[in-house]
């Protein structure tokens, strides 16, 4: 394996979602990830060398190479890291992959995850057939206004762009259609896909059992009046324990991080 790079639930808000949604398709990230992974391979020679992401210039390769490796490419620990590797291989569905995607950033970019969490499930849930670039300048604006004392200046133009971004990379993890008018997709996460949730919910906040507390749960895409008895459900095949008081859902891993893609897909 690797070195780990090490990684931090990111303090500062940055404009990273920019440079992962204007890359060209998700199967370059795929490809870095392999690279990653790889004995005879690595991010650098993927980008600079071979320039796989079809860059003109040496400046947008380092940029690209750097973004894309603080988004996926960060881990909390070596556990971490192998629950990746072990993820993306052949015997794992794209539509879960995608997922992971969704979740591997939402880890390692705050602002991802909080748009991800208050504004797009939010309003996918909602019912809602489509969500517009509004809704997400409408939340960047307020969120801005909030919190003054972060210093956070973002231009107008910057704003649209995140927005328009950030839609562009949900088009092409399959959440959303690809046209103009942004409709929502039948997101409906497979068994196994509900499980690996729970480890990457768990990484955001290993010290807190009770699920419905997480700030990842909105993007499980499970309903919340399903949480209960999905996870009850699969609670039974043995992936990890489960204990409802009430008021908490309380989950208990019983795999490794580097165990349960085996005990998922063989």
């Amino acid at each position: 394996m690797k070195r780990l790079n090490n990684t931090k639930d990111f303090g500062v808000y940055n404009t990273a979602i920019n440079v992962i949604g204007g890359l060209k398709d998700c199967s370059v990230i795929f490809k870095a990830i392999d690279s990653h992974f790889s004995q005879s391979d690595s991010l650098k020679e993927l980008v600079n060398q071979r320039n796989e992401f079809n860059l003109r210039t040496e400046k947008s390769r380092t940029r690209i190479e750097r973004e894309v490796r603080k988004a996926y490419l960060q881990f909390k620990s070596e556990e971490h890291q192998a629950l990746v590797q072990g993820i993306f291989t052949d015997r794992v569905p794209l539509q879960d992959k995608e997922l992971v995607l969704v979740w591997q950033f939402a880890l390692n970019n705050k602002l991802f995850r909080e748009i991800s969490s208050r504004v797009f499930a939010k309003t996918y849930f909602s019912g809602r057939a489509s969500i517009s670039k509004d809704d997400i300048t409408a939340y960047l604006k307020e969120f801005l206004r909030k919190n003054e004392s972060l210093g956070i200046s973002w231009s107008e133009n910057t704003i649209n762009t995140l927005s328009t971004k950030y839609l562009n990379l949900m088009s092409k993890l399959g959440f959303l259609s690809p046209g103009r008018v942004k409709s929502f997709k039948h997101i409906r996460p497979s068994s196994e896909a509900q499980v690996l949730f729970l480890y990457f919910a768990q990484l955001l906040s290993p010290s807190a059992s009770n699920i419905l507390t997480n700030e990842l749960l909105p993007i499980s895409f499970i309903p919340s009046e399903d949480v209960q008895s999905r996870f009850k459900k699969l609670s039974l095949k043995g992936f990890f324990n489960m204990n409802f008081n009430g008021v908490a859902l309380n989950i208990e891993l019983t795999h490794s991080y580097k165990g349960i893609c085996d005990a998922l897909y063989d």
